[in-house]
């Protein structure tokens, strides 16, 4: 750099010459500046272009108003190279760098499109350093200068550190860039956001969406009042196609394919929608694809839209000042932006035209676009490994699936795996002569890279996706077409489109993709259809398809070579209803699945399984691997594959808005079973990608063997061999709590308001006898040994047979909310009287006999003994009877609450996110407890200990609650000195050693 900063100074006053021109300061300067930076700028390290960590554009500089070129530097790090790094923007030193408005909002709008929260602005002599993070306005250009250094300042080692520790490839590679944008303040201030750039503080995905939103509502009441007769799914449709259209000709315009036509241009001539109308039928002769083919109503000839509100919408999307840079938003952003905008659909009344969520969505709590990181390994450990070693003639024979595509992350993925791979193979010296009779293309560097026929042949020949959503389906196929275009300039289009007019054997820019990417059902066929009595209504919703007929040659070659995806998750019966024909579809289609509350994705993940000639992987909730209503599926994936890997993000959230826990599982069809590779998360936030590093670093996730053969029907555990001895072992000392306790769910009432929320006046004002009241006790008022109490009390009408038999005050309370009490399902259904709970499970032992109560949801073991029949837990608890058992309820209390017993339900619990688990009646009756022999005195003498040893914990838990404090801290460390007492009492009661205790305390 100094030899750089000396020369530049020696003949500065050449280089600050207007002659002097951009080509020349990157060749001279700024070339050797950034390989100063340790970046690999002409390709010496890495010759495939796909996977080239930075990119260089070599075209000529061009006005702004003319056109909008790419950013001259584009920097990644390997293995992603979807997501920029960092832009860097080249000038020739005789600009005035200071002043020039231009330059700034193009490196900021470079930046900001691609979700980059800094770029460079250089000539050499000046560097700036843009922040990016601000929605970009021209009036604010200037101002977004984060740093700025003179060519000089490099003299000075700190302040050249301070640059380094920014842009050098070392300083990407070992994090110190993204621990300085973590500093960064955040954005803040600045020109005022206005018109086209209101909300301008939101990521581009989010602002993006933002505005597609809002040209959706707009579009959707302009064509509304265009035809009144539009019903909500045409609506849904032509609305989206419109933007389709929209969204890919100004993709076209951003990378200089399309010179002809823009969006500018429409209102120039007959007006905004007849314009639009004309360049539509054109560009459907030139580019093809579904994006642009007639669709019935909207390329109608009589369909006019109001000009007014369809130019806006133009405006909006084409200005020259628009935040965004289509060149520069990575495919993947505009998919996961797209697969939120699908979350909704439009609705049409007679009066009124809205958007809402789709009711699964709604259900499920948002929309699971998965994270790139998590696609690329998905599809590098399927895809990947089935084309390694292989050669493009071989390749093209593979078929490759997500049949539950979405905007079609996953199929961008395996797009992008294929050209990578192919781009690698062809620049191998020994196929250096293949490549150019396939057709590669030789770059300016001397590298070869794949020719936009071979892109299109790839994408036709390996890739399939069904979806049952035609919006879904467009968008996928229109994600598609953008990533095959995506390194295309307006030369190479053009070349192909001239090669086009003179050969008929050529195809249009854009290959049909109409049988490879389709709408259906992936679930349903005809054959189950078939069997069910369905209206035509019906039968449209549920849209069938039969993979044989869609997919003849596919399937009669055994099925696709691999599945990925990210398939829906949602519990069917909630989401749908009993009744509904989709549930009854499923049913009859999956007997050896179904079971009450299932989840749609164990149904996907039979279905890829019968589907598949080679190996299946998706990334799903991870409930299917302990809920007990996902006993069938476990059994069916054990028979019919052998499972190969299970990445378990345990309560680690990848989808960070939606509460759902997820794992990757990898099955392989048609292999014998051996070990599963199982790969457990340590931490509380994601893996720092890429994910294959991460799997490998002990300290965020634990590596294991599980034979398969360990796994059964039951919730599988996966543990290390070591755990797993210790649970038999634990197991092995005693028996099911099911067998020693009556176990089960707290009551139901239907209306917790009406029943509950009475203070203690209420029950003496009214007059309410004992045993017609209970104190309540909710999930977070249940803790180790004692009962909070919350001074709420519920009123109990199931001590009488008769209404008239409550007391005056309930009978009057009960009587003024009777039209909510007689609107719940199960008085509907004749289950219960209008005045009592909906379901009073156990009713006849309350008042018979002592229980234990413990949360639904918890952390850890919470138990507590209701010794005085005075606490009922609703449907957020669970409840243990004493049951005539020979042990004293605080022995069998002391065992539950111990470190063991909470250890042995870590591998027996559903795992949920928070590193809370589920304490259902039918998991907590898989804890064994140590049984006691009466008749032994060494037994007996343990129980009676133990005994002794609760019964001095719940009166110093109670002190505790009481005390404040120095005498709080007291009961605090009693209460630690008798936890210790418990466990020890408990290891010698299971009979562990040391190492065994080691083992447990390293686990729990």
């Amino acid at each position: 750099m100094l030899e750089l900063v000396e020369r530049f100074g020696k003949h500065a006053s050449t280089y600050l010459q207007p002659g002097y021109q951009e080509a020349e300061a990157r060749k001279d300067f700024i070339d050797p500046m950034l390989k100063a930076l340790g970046w690999d700028v002409d390709h010496e390290r890495e010759h495939n272009p796909y996977e080239q960590e930075v990119k260089v554009e070599r075209s000529v500089t061009v006005a702004r108003s003319q056109s909008q070129k790419r950013a001259d530097y584009a920097f990644y790090l390997k293995p992603n190279f979807h997501d920029v790094r960092f832009f860097v923007e080249a000038k020739k030193p005789s600009v005035n760098l200071d002043r020039n408005e231009d330059a700034h909002f193009q490196t900021w709008r470079y930046g900001y499109s691609a979700n980059t929260p800094l770029s460079v602005l250089t000539d050499f002599e000046k560097i700036h350093v843009l922040d990016c993070r601000r929605r970009p306005h021209p009036d604010g250009a200037l101002d977004q200068v984060y740093k700025h250094w003179h060519y000089t300042d490099w003299r000075d080692p700190a302040k050249f550190a301070e640059f380094y520790w920014l842009f050098s490839r070392e300083a990407h590679e070992d994090g110190s860039y993204q621990r300085r944008i973590d500093e960064l303040p955040k954005p803040r201030g600045g020109a005022k956001q206005r018109g086209l750039f209101k909300g301008g503080y939101q990521a581009v995905d989010v602002s993006f969406l933002a505005e597609l939103e809002e040209h959706r509502t707009a579009l959707a009441k302009a064509f509304k009042k265009a035809d009144h007769g539009l019903d909500s799914e045409t609506l849904t449709r032509i609305v989206q196609r419109t933007l389709d259209r929209l969204v890919f000709l100004r993709f076209l315009e951003d990378k200089e394919i399309e010179t002809e036509i823009r969006l500018s241009d429409f209102g120039k001539g007959k007006g905004a929608w007849a314009d639009f109308a004309t360049a539509s039928r054109r560009l459907d002769n030139i580019y093809n694809g579904i994006v642009f083919k007639q669709l019935p109503i909207l390329d109608d000839a009589g369909f006019a839209v109001d000009n007014e509100v369809f130019a806006d919408i133009c405006e909006r999307l084409s200005s020259e000042n628009s935040p965004y840079n289509f060149d520069a938003i990575p495919i993947h952003i505009l998919g996961s932006i797209y697969e939120r905008f699908l979350g909704s659909v439009i609705r049409a009344t007679a009066q009124r035209v809205f958007v809402e969520e789709k009711p699964e969505v709604r259900k499920a709590g948002g929309v699971y676009y998965t994270p790139e990181y998590i696609v690329r390994y998905i599809v590098e450990h399927t895809v990947g490994r089935q084309i390694s070693g292989k050669s493009p003639v071989h390749i093209a024979k593979l078929r490759f699936a997500d049949i539950a595509c979405g905007s079609g992350s996953f199929l961008l993925g395996v797009f992008d795996a294929l050209l990578r791979y192919h781009a690698d193979w062809y620049n191998r010296p020994e196929h250096d002569k293949q490549a150019k009779k396939d057709g590669c293309i030789r770059t300016e560097d001397s590298r070869w890279r794949l020719s936009l026929a071979q892109r299109r042949a790839i994408l036709q020949n390996n890739i399939y996706g069904v979806d049952i959503d035609q919006q879904a389906v467009e968008v996928a196929q229109l994600s598609l077409f953008l990533k095959l275009l995506e390194d295309e300039r307006a030369t190479s289009a053009r070349q192909y489109q001239l090669d086009y007019a003179r050969d008929s054997n050529l195809k249009k820019l854009l290959p049909d993709l109409g049988n490879n990417i389709v709408c259906g059902n992936s679930l349903i066929g005809w054959d189950v259809a078939g069997l069910l009595a369905l209206s035509p209504q019906e039968e449209h919703a549920l849209n069938p398809l039969d993979f044989e007929t869609v997919f003849p040659a596919v399937m009669r070659a055994g099925g696709f070579d691999a599945i990925v995806g990210n398939p829906p998750y949602l519990n069917i019966d909630d989401t749908w209803g009993k009744g509904d024909h989709k549930l009854v579809a499923i049913k009859t289609a999956y007997p050896l699945i179904h079971n009450d509350k299932t989840d749609l994705l164990f149904y996907f993940l039979a279905r890829a399984v019968q589907l598949s000639r080679d190996g299946v992987s998706f990334i799903v909730s991870r409930a299917f691997l302990e809920a007990f209503k996902a006993n069938k599926l476990r059994i069916y994936l054990l028979d019919k594959t052998a499972i190969g890997q299970i990445v378990d993000f345990r309560n680690t959230l990848i989808f960070k808005k939606v509460g759902i826990t997820t794992c990757i599982v990898t099955l392989n069809i048609g292999g014998a079973p051996s070990d599963i590779d199982v790969r457990k998360h340590l931490l509380d936030n994601p893996p720092e990608p890429p994910l294959d590093i991460a799997l490998h670093d002990p300290q965020q996730f634990a590596a294991m063997h599980v034979p398969q053969a360990r796994l059964g029907a039951e919730p599988w555990a996966l543990t290390s061999p070591q755990v797993a001895a210790l649970n038999d072992k634990i197991d092995a000392a005693g028996v099911p709590l099911g067998e020693v306790l009556l176990i089960g769910q707290g009551m139901q009432t239907g209306r917790n308001d009406v029943f509950g929320e009475r203070s203690a006046a209420d029950i003496r004002d009214w007059k309410v006898p004992a045993g017609h009241w209970f104190k309540r006790a909710t999930n977070t008022d249940i803790q180790r040994y004692r009962i909070e109490d919350r001074d709420e009390y519920l009123l109990y009408p199931h001590r009488v047979d008769d209404f008239a038999q409550l007391s005056a005050g309930v009978r009057a309370h009960l009587t003024v909310h009777d039209a909510e009490l007689k609107k719940r399902a199960a008085y509907q259904r004749g289950n219960c009287e209008w005045w009592q709970y909906t379901w009073p499970l156990h009713a006849e032992h309350y008042g018979q006999r002592k229980r234990i109560l413990c949360p639904y949801l918890a952390t850890g073991n919470r138990f507590a003994l209701d010794a005085d029949d005075t606490f009922l837990g609703l449907t957020d608890t669970t409840v243990l009877f004493d049951n005539g058992q020979q042990e004293n309820l605080l022995y069998l209390l002391g065992l539950l609450n111990s470190r063991l017993l909470t250890f042995r339900f870590r591998s027996i619990g559903k795992l949920k996110s928070g590193g809370i688990y589920e304490y259902f009646w039918n998991s907590i009756s898989r804890l064994n407890i140590r049984r006691i022999d009466m008749s032994n005195l060494r037994d007996r003498t343990l129980h009676d200990h133990m005994v002794s040893l609760v019964e001095k914990m719940c009166d110093a838990k109670q002190q505790e609650a009481a005390a404040s404090g120095h005498a709080r801290d007291v009961a605090i460390r009693k209460c630690a000195a008798l936890d210790r007492q418990i466990d020890a009492l408990v290891h010698e009661l299971y009979g562990l050693n040391s190492d065994e205790i080691t083992l447990m305390e390293d686990n729990i």
